[in-house]
């Protein structure tokens, strides 16, 4: 389930502060709670039931919850499925944040969850399915498919319904203006991103070993084979991301770092038992590329990917479908894949001489991701277009992209003037990029700056008139308000409008009071107390005010 937390922490740090997160938490709680309820029920059925090479057909709704009489390893094996199913779903929710509505984000959840991508991984992972490796009889080939882990169930199935929407959401309000390489989004945390990245690295290893069937044997080798190839493909793809963006743009980010992990991790996923350490590390190398150059293709494009979702998953999960056919080496596939009743039979890559099983592997592989492409994004495109059609994705408001719906709020999370500590926190945030640029000697015109910053550098430069001057403000009745402490310049952060930012030298909030202060009358009385200060500056100041 580390998917769903990377999901979580990633998604926060990419996104602006200026969205609830109320959203957010219900996206990545909801999307679990499906998953887990429709493949239970019904596509643990499809996936694992007795049927035919595509699907299975018996134990739906009794096969999931209901049967009493499934052995320990069954009940492993099926919460196993549900983990990875909902690794996939959640791939989803960060590249289309800030502009797919939550309920129909949950259609979309729903039925991957107990069609499209059960259906997918039977293919695969049940002994009857047609491209399982073992069982080469059932297969439409003389061989199967060589994808250890799940690079197809996992990465190209949760991607690809992204793929398709993106176009017709488009991107998000500001996110494409000045040159690509100097393009920052608002307000994104870094600490959050990276710690998404470094709890998925950790949960990687849980999900590409979770399909080590036993420890005997040669299991143990299986096991090491697999986490040394897991790391040494990650740590090549941050390193490979971190150089090309370093040569590029002539600076280290964060975000390669972290993206060229999942990269890495995404593209040796099909292969990480099955090739040399050599070719783990050529594998990374080659998926912190996709990742960087599609990084670009993408803005060239228009298409805002929130978290690079789709190049990560998507693109690194297609190279890590044709990578085991090329570099898998044949006691690697036997001591993977144990039960072949014939050495013979045993394939590997196409690099390898193997009785000319290595160009069949190929072409096996290649047909498997060109089938499960076409299978994920046909069973999206059915849902998304009516939908695109009745203008039901995105949302419906005077502010494009804004989420209207209602939500609950904890009064643990208000101060006790009743502002809520989470703006003042994204106040700080904002407060910070304001700082940062004012440091590196950037004005509004030579940087991309949001409505937002611009508005606090306003009311930081009205606040600096008042703090000079040290004047009281009136109250709404006429009275006095006390003057602000000498240890603690400026005042609360009041209640403000939901996306909304405002300095903390802002106007006091003046608590268990329905009224709020007039800007226009305070503006006057300082005016008439200091009859030198410039007109000007009040006149902007009021409009500052009005707008807060």
């Amino acid at each position: 389930r580390s998917s769903g937390i990377n999901a979580e922490y990633g998604e926060t740090g990419s996104l602006s502060t200026k969205r609830r997160v109320n959203a957010l938490i219900l996206k990545n709680l909801g999307d679990t709670v499906l998953c887990a309820f429709f493949y239970l029920l019904i596509g643990y059925s499809l996936s694992h039931g007795e049927g035919g090479p595509f699907a299975g057909m018996t134990g739906f709704i009794s096969g999931g919850v209901g049967n009493t009489q499934r052995s320990s390893k069954e009940n492993s094996l099926m919460i196993f499925r549900f983990l990875k199913t909902a690794t996939a779903v959640t791939i989803l929710s960060g590249c289309v944040a800030e502009r797919v509505n939550l309920w129909v984000y949950y259609l979309l959840v729903s039925v991957p969850s107990c069609f499209s991508i059960p259906l997918l991984a039977r293919w695969t992972g049940h002994s009857q399915g047609w491209a399982h490796m073992v069982t080469s009889a059932n297969s439409l080939f003389s061989t199967g498919v060589l994808d250890f882990a799940g690079a197809g169930e996992i990465s190209v199935a949760g991607a690809m319904p992204a793929l398709i929407l993106l176009p017709i959401i488009g991107p998000r309000r500001n996110r494409f203006q000045g040159e690509w390489k100097d393009v920052r989004l608002p307000s994104q945390n870094n600490y959050f991103k990276t710690l998404g990245a470094t709890i998925m690295w950790m949960g990687w290893y849980g999900l590409v070993l979770g399909e080590v069937s036993t420890l005997r044997g040669q299991g143990g080798s299986v096991v090491a084979k697999v986490t040394v190839n897991t790391t040494i493909s990650a740590v090549a793809a941050c390193i490979t991301a971190i150089g090309a963006g370093l040569y590029y743009e002539r600076k280290l980010c964060p975000t390669d770092a972290s993206n060229g992990i999942l990269s890495g991790l995404v593209g040796i996923t099909g292969a990480c038992a099955t090739v040399d350490s050599g070719w783990a590390l050529f594998i990374g190398i080659v998926s912190g590329l996709i990742y960087f150059s599609l990084t670009k293709v993408f803005f060239n494009l228009k298409l805002d990917d929130v978290v690079d979702g789709v190049q990560i998953h998507l693109c690194c999960g297609i190279w890590s479908l044709i990578a085991p056919a090329l570099f898998s080496r044949r006691p690697l596939v036997q001591a993977a894949y144990p039960g072949f009743s014939d050495e013979s039979l045993v394939p590997c890559g196409i690099l390898y001489e193997c009785n000319g099983l290595g160009t069949i592997q190929l072409g096996v592989n290649l047909v498997y991701c060109l089938l499960s492409l076409a299978w994920i994004g046909l069973t999206s495109a059915v849902i998304i277009l009516p939908l695109w059609y009745f203008k039901l994705i995105t949302y419906k408001s005077r502010s494009e992209g804004e989420d209207t719906t209602s939500y609950c709020t904890d009064d643990s999370e208000l101060s006790d003037n009743g502002s809520s500590l989470g703006e003042r926190l994204k106040l700080d945030a904002v407060q910070e990029d304001v700082q940062q640029d004012e440091s590196a000697g950037l004005s509004d015109d030579d940087a991309f700056i949001p409505e937002d910053v611009a508005l606090v550098r306003e009311q930081q430069r009205v606040t600096l008139v008042r703090e000079q001057q040290r004047v009281p403000l009136a109250g709404p009745s006429g009275s006095r308000i006390e003057e602000e402490d000498e240890d603690m310049p400026g005042s609360a952060v009041g209640d403000f409008e939901p996306g909304t930012r405002a300095s903390v030298y802002s106007l006091p909030v003046i608590p268990d009071s329905d009224t709020t202060p007039d800007p226009l009358a305070d503006l006057d009385h300082i005016q008439s107390v200091y009859p030198d200060i410039a007109s000007d500056d009040f006149s902007k100041a009021a409009e500052s005010e009005s707008k807060l």
